[in-house]
């Protein structure tokens, strides 16, 4: 039995949007800074996975992963092959696998398709839905309907800002171990 089909109602609100709540500036404040959270970690992987393709015990590297899956490759083949860090690998490994989980509710808030916010919330609530391709199902897509709350956001930021802070003790790992750049003088 086929599924009955979807629409798609494309909101071409301005934002901010004169239906908007009077308290709809604390969630665009909230939501703004959970983007800035998300950017700022990911940019701390994205700099320990550049320093990790400069460790001799990373082979042939390939170029810089954008998928969060080949990062948790990239990161697994630095924490199993370099010795100084293979102590820290479960941990390590762990930590990364937090940061992909929490993936999806990032995901959610930079790539949804937004609607207006919900008249009787008891706070600035906005239902969203996402699209994304159907795993296994080429041509098909699975649509989902959520709710997000500035509690949601606020506690998705808090989560953002404490991998971020948690990922400074790999930093300093990776740096302490960081090969010197291949035109080093030696004396």
């Amino acid at each position: 039995m086929a599924s009955p089909p979807i629409l798609l109602r494309i909101t071409a609100h301005s934002t901010p949007h004169q239906s908007d709540p009077p308290d709809a500036h604390e969630f665009y404040v909230v939501l703004g800074m959970l983007a800035v959270a998300w950017g700022r970690l990911e940019g701390h992987v994205i700099g320990n996975l550049l320093t990790i393709m400069n460790f001799p015990e990373v082979a042939n590297p390939g170029p810089l992963p954008l998928a969060w899956e080949k990062r948790l490759d990239l990161w697994k083949r630095a924490f199993n092959n370099v010795p100084t860090l293979k102590p820290q690998k479960d941990g390590a490994i762990q930590f990364m696998q937090s940061i992909i989980a929490e993936t999806k509710d990032r995901n959610l808030t930079a790539h949804a398709i937004w609607d207006e916010f919900i008249s009787d919330a008891i706070e600035p609530t906005i239902m969203v839905r996402t699209v994304q391709p159907k795993r296994g199902a080429p041509g098909t897509v699975e649509v989902g309907d959520y709710r997000v709350s500035i509690t949601l956001l606020r506690n998705a930021l808090a989560v953002a800002n404490r991998l971020n802070f948690e990922m400074t003790e790999f930093t300093r790992l990776l740096g302490s171990v960081r090969p010197p750049p291949a035109d080093a003088r030696r004396s």
